[in-house]
């Protein structure tokens, strides 16, 4: 123990002292009041004080480096004992402070540095002992604990040993460079002992010569190997479901982050395990469950790595750990769980699951793009079937429109909706090859669905009518014969307007103006002008009301009053209707002349064809259950004249055919429309019975018909379309296609003046705006040679020229 006494003199500040030897006195002045001046001049100057030196300088005591080693290295050791020390560390802290101040602070960190190195190597070499070096005989959990056991109790000793040596860590230690602090000598001391221990070569000598230089020693073959593997093998455990010290995990994932071991050996050990047991477990897993159980459990493979990160592992770990699993356990699969699920997850529409599959997929290097392909192809299959199923055709459209609304659910709900620029392309290129299978039915049949919702459904509102418009205008951007559906759909309109049958202007109004917006005023040219017609015509004979009125001619000839009303088509606008010399009852005549006159006499230049395919009448019939009021076409007015002598006799065929001279075919759909049809609007009895009408049929007026009400519609005729008119008008189109390739040719040849085939071929696709095969356009080039507008080049035969 320092004596007090020895301390306070080592002080340098005890060198000097305050002295007034050297001061003379003043000597006083004899004779009177000579005292008392004196007094006054002394108070009058100020005292000097000098600083010297002792005479004797003050000594250490002998031994005196020794002695406080000795009481520092028993303090060091009491604190590696965990037992009391005798001495307090005020008292403790001041010996290091006297020791640096004399410049022993180099020879102090060595003692300290080799009791620490001397305390380390017992504690770690006993853990070697216990069997978890090279022997393994006991369990890796309990060796595990042993290791952070020493590791806790070093950390606790150096904490202390660091406090008491504070001085010298802040002053000495600072000062000389190549030195490391306290704290960080002591980690390194215990991994270097953690390397040396389990290797023959490993000593205490060559640990104290690392420390001292600041090295590491990762070598393998150390302890520090076997941890590592021990704590593999726990995180092994914890992945197969078994329950681990997780904060066991911790403390020693952070003990190896402490000793600078977690990135060279561990976390590279880490991600190698990590990479063998996924791509084990990943095969294993897809031969035992099915695609969606597989993505689930990827999941919470993820979820897993996400909390070990939290749990023990370092922040930074967490990128190259999800990149590891994804790497082995995911993306070998990845095809394989698009061709084995997402067909079925689209049948069953298992939106959720899709969801999964698709962000799960994107985690590999071009993982979106086969999901993006597997959309594609699933579309394009799948619509294909629906539009190829000729067993189904009514039901086509709403099929289509019901597979996009699904279609579209997926893309929002689970392929990351319009912002996935790739799967949003994907969903329209496979509708447009899928509607297009058929070049012009699925045209066709979009045009006749919307001519069912125009003319209006039973309980469906306008508003549901207006969804259901802007929904076949999505399948309508998809079709690519658009000049179909014009034609067919111009047909359907012009029987809505003249029958009346349009359930609502607006509605007929706002499909134009979606038409007019997707294609433009061209395409619906002709459209508006058949509603500027009926509009006309309805001012029209509003006029002419007036100009019977005036002339007194209105409504009656031969004493029979006929209301009539006459709509005036442009020929330009209105689809060709065939023309019918049928024989007008004269009781019409009258009308039909009349108009004419006032007509041809009001617009001089313009000449009337009167159409009486859509011409309707409403006649009066007598039964013997009453009178009623008979709704019907105007070919149906005119066979039942031929009822009206009040004949029981029944009718001929051929004399019907005679008396009205309606073509043949349409004659007989007529009949089969009063005398087959439903039961409650059978106005004709037919000889003999059967659906079709015969040469040899008899005809006569059903005079028990009855019926609940007073004017009953029979006028479903005109409705219907038959297979002549269906043909003609895909020959309508066909031909204005021709037309239309002739002047795209002409117009191409005349800019170019020399063009080959297949140059021509790769213009004309481009300016076409309707499907055309090579094969059609060969033959309108072949037409074209002979009617002497191209020619062909001398030299090659597969060059064609412009003949101006």
């Amino acid at each position: 123990m320092i004596p007090a006494a020895a301390s306070a003199a080592s002080r340098p500040a005890g060198g000097f002292a305050l002295s007034n030897a050297g001061n003379k006195p003043q000597t006083s002045s004899s004779g009177n009041g000579g005292a008392a001046g004196d007094s006054n001049n002394n108070n009058k100057k100020k005292k000097k004080m000098v600083i010297r030196p002792f005479k004797v300088q003050p000594k250490l005591p002998e031994n005196f480096e020794e002695t406080t080693w000795e009481t520092l290295r028993r303090a060091v050791v009491a604190v590696q004992s965990k037992e009391a020390m005798a001495i307090s560390h005020e008292e403790l802290y001041r010996a290091v402070e006297d020791m640096c101040v004399h410049k022993m602070g180099g020879r102090l960190y060595d003692h300290l540095k080799e009791e620490c190195m001397r305390h380390v190597a017992g504690a770690v070499g006993a853990l070697a002992a216990t069997g978890g070096g090279m022997g393994g005989m006991v369990d890796q959990a309990l060796f595990l604990e042993r290791v952070d056991d020493v590791w806790q109790d070093h950390c606790e000793h150096m904490l202390t040993i660091r406090s008491i040596f504070l001085y010298l860590d802040r002053s000495y230690v600072m000062q000389m460079q190549g030195l490391q602090p306290i704290w960080e000598m002591g980690l390194t001391l215990f991994r270097l002992q953690l390397a040396a221990q389990g290797r023959a070569a490993g000593s205490v000598a060559a640990a104290a010569a690392a420390a001292t230089a600041g090295g590491r020693a990762t070598g393998g073959g150390g302890l520090e190997i076997k941890i590592i593997k021990g704590l593999l093998v726990l995180i092994e455990r914890q992945r197969n479901g078994e329950s681990v010290n997780q904060a066991l995990l911790r403390s020693l994932v952070k003990m190896l982050g402490s000793l600078g071991l977690y990135k060279p050996l561990f976390l590279k050990a880490f991600l190698e395990d990590t990479e063998r047991y996924f791509a084990a477990e990943g095969v294993k897993k897809m031969e035992s469950l099915d695609v969606v159980a597989f993505l689930v459990h990827v999941e919470r493979r993820l979820a897993e790595a996400g909390e070990a990160c939290v749990a023990y592992l370092e922040g930074g770990t967490k990128k190259a750990l999800v990149s590891a699993i994804e790497a082995r356990l995911l993306a070998p699969h990845v095809t394989t769980l698009i061709e084995k699920g997402f067909g079925s997850l689209m049948d069953a529409q298992r939106v959720e699951d899709l969801r999964r599959m698709y962000l799960l997929c994107c985690r590999k290097v071009g993982g979106e793009g086969e999901v993006k392909s597997a959309f594609n192809a699933y579309i394009r299959r799948r619509g294909a079937e629906l539009v190829s199923d000729e067993a189904r055709e009514k039901e086509m459209v709403e099929d289509l429109l019901e597979f996009k609304g699904k279609c579209d659910i997926v893309l929002m709900s689970a392929l990351g909706g319009k912002a996935n620029v790739g799967c949003v392309n994907a969903l329209k290129d496979g509708f447009e090859f899928a509607v297009n299978v058929r070049p012009t039915r699925p045209a066709e049949l979009l045009a006749k669905f919307i001519d069912v919702k125009l003319k209006g459904e039973k309980g469906v509102s306008e508003v549901e009518v207006e969804g259901l418009l802007d929904k076949a205008m999505v399948l309508f951007r998809f079709v690519g014969s658009k000049d179909v559906f014009e034609a067919f759909y111009k047909k359907d309109l012009a029987k809505r307007l003249l029958l009346g049958k349009s359930a609502s202007a607006d509605l007929e109004k706002s499909m134009i103006a979606k038409l007019k917006a997707e294609c433009g005023a061209t395409f619906t040219n002709k459209l508006e002008g058949m509603f500027k017609d009926m509009d006309l015509s309805r001012e029209l004979m509003g006029n002419y009301t007036q100009y019977c009125e005036a002339s007194g001619e209105r409504g009656r000839e031969g004493g029979r009053e006929v209301e009539t009303s006459v709509h005036v088509l442009t020929t330009g606008y209105w689809p060709a209707f065939p023309l019918s010399e049928v024989v007008v009852p004269m009781v019409l005549e009258p009308y039909m002349r009349r108009f004419s006159e006032y007509y041809t006499g009001k617009y001089q230049g313009r000449r009337l064809m009167w159409q009486h395919a859509l011409g309707t009448c409403v006649v009066k019939a007598r039964f013997l259950a009453g009178t009623k009021e008979l709704s019907v076409s105007f070919f149906q007015m005119l066979v039942l004249l031929c009822f009206n002598d009040g004949r029981e006799r029944g009718v001929s065929f051929a004399e019907i055919k005679a008396a009205t001279r309606v073509e043949d075919g349409e004659l007989r759909r007529t009949l089969q429309s009063l005398a087959c049809g439903k039961v409650n609007q059978r106005v004709l009895h037919k000889e003999p019975k059967g659906k079709e009408v015969e040469d040899s049929d008899a005809f006569s007026l059903n005079l028990k018909f009855e019926h609940k009400l007073y004017r009953i519609k029979i006028n479903t005729i005109q409705l219907k379309e038959t297979v002549e008119e269906n043909e003609k008008t895909h020959a309508d189109v066909h031909r204005d296609r021709q037309y239309q390739i002739d002047a795209a040719i002409v117009r191409i040849m005349k800019a170019r003046k020399k063009l080959s085939h297949n140059l021509l071929l790769s213009e004309l696709f481009g300016q076409l705006k309707f499907p055309a095969t090579p094969v059609d356009i060969k033959k309108r080039v072949e037409s074209l040679i002979e009617r002497d507008y191209l020619c062909r080049d001398d030299t090659n035969p597969s060059i064609y020229n412009y003949v101006a």
